[in-house]
């Protein structure tokens, strides 16, 4: 009998043992759980706050007797028999009303009937409409975006020369005004912004919501002097700095324009942001959300070759937003009731703060329609980002290379 009683006095004090052993350890947990909550709530709470802030705070560079008498060369690459780009947007382009302002078309379509508009468009423009035609043949074989654009640099008759494409149109007519005011003010590299055109449907109010928050990101850097991408819808550099560089890097990758040129470019006292209604480029979207993924995936492909610094930079963001929510989930789901309420309250705050200095920074950039479905993209975009990632280190070396 005291055998027994021994025995189950010793199998209570053992289960005893692993109770506070498993109490303690699920104490633990539960502390890094909201340690991890609490660090990526201040980090988001830091980037949204102070970095993208500065966005809502910055002022375009200032108007000045320069700004006339600084020449602007728009080059546009055209591909494809639009005449949508013909008929709509071009006319858009050439009734800027900067005084020393010429569009160069570089028209690779090979189409003849876009050669005889471009030639009767010439006779009604004037000097403000140039163009000029890249056939194929057998020493060409293939023309990229980059020797289209060298080609229309080498034309131009201004020194400051605007990258743009046949689906954008500026949004007003002082477009080109506001670009030169930043090669006015002595820089190189003027960085613009391209908006997604609006369209009803909750797939583009995503996509003007990625499309943005993409924006917000490098132009956050771009107002601290840490320039590294821009938009090849909207981007202005010198020719000085081009021939200084000899020309386009990475010639045989067929992209990376609108950030690997420009990191090679850009530093902290050549480059100058511009946003707002007048220096915004309207863009118009070719499909939804499969479109915008699509274009991502290739889009992206440069990222591999980014320095560490900037993919660091640029990762951060979405990075400590994919583990607050995971360490969020976590505790609503599994702590007790004071810290699942901690981490509903932290969930709700900073979705406030966010939509708020969202808000602010579309006022600035002069979107509005969209911020409704904000709170979609911000919570898918990290899910998104992954799968963008995992595409994107699918893809063969070679698919996007001449």
């Amino acid at each position: 009998m005291s055998n027994f009683v021994s025995y189950n006095y010793e199998l209570m004090t053992q289960e005893s043992f692993f109770d506070s052993f498993l109490t303690e350890e699920g104490r633990l947990f539960g502390l890094v759980v909201l340690s991890v909550l609490g660090a990526m709530f201040l980090v988001q709470m830091i980037i949204y706050l102070f970095v993208y802030g500065r966005l809502r705070r910055y002022r375009n560079p200032a108007g000045s007797e320069k700004v006339a008498q600084t020449g602007i060369s728009v080059i546009i690459p055209l591909y494809d028999a639009d005449f949508g780009f013909m008929n709509e947007r071009l006319p858009q382009f050439l009734a800027q009303t900067h005084p020393l302002y010429e569009v160069i078309v570089v028209d690779v379509t090979g189409d003849q009937d876009i050669a005889e508009q471009l030639k009767l468009m010439h006779h009604g423009w004037g000097d403000k409409l140039s163009y000029t035609r890249i056939s194929l043949n057998s020493k060409i074989r293939h023309i990229s975006t980059k020797m289209a654009l060298n080609v229309g640099i080498k034309g131009a008759r201004y020194d400051n020369i605007i990258f743009s494409l046949p689906e954008c149109a500026p949004r007003t007519e002082r477009w080109a005004e506001m670009m030169a005011r930043g090669f006015a003010g002595g820089h190189d590299v003027v960085l613009g912004y391209a908006s997604i055109l609006p369209e009803k449907g909750l797939a583009n109010k995503i996509v003007r919501c990625a499309n943005m928050a993409l924006s917000t990101r490098w132009l956050s850097f771009a107002v601290r002097n840490r320039g590294y991408r821009g938009t090849l819808c909207n981007i202005g550099i010198t020719k000085k700095i081009y021939f200084s560089a000899r020309g386009f890097n990475y010639l045989n990758l067929n992209m990376g324009e609108d950030d690997l040129f420009v990191m090679h470019l850009a530093n902290r006292t050549n480059t100058v942001a511009t946003m707002g209604g007048s220096a915004t480029i309207n863009q118009k979207s070719w499909g939804g959300l499969d479109w915008w993924f699509k274009r991502r995936v290739k889009l992206s492909y440069p990222y591999r070759y980014y320095p560490r610094r900037v993919k660091w930079g640029t990762g951060i963001e979405l990075w400590s937003r994919a583990l607050f929510f995971v360490a969020a989930i976590v505790a609503i789901a599994a702590l007790p009731f004071a810290s699942k309420m901690l981490a509903v309250g932290l969930l709700v705050l900073r979705y406030v703060i966010v939509w708020w200095q969202m808000k602010s920074v579309a006022r600035r950039l002069s979107e509005r329609g969209f911020l409704a479905a904000y709170w979609i993209y911000d919570l898918f975009a990290p899910i998104a980002e992954a799968v963008l990632y995992v595409c994107r280190e699918l893809t063969p070396t070679q698919k996007w290379r001449e």
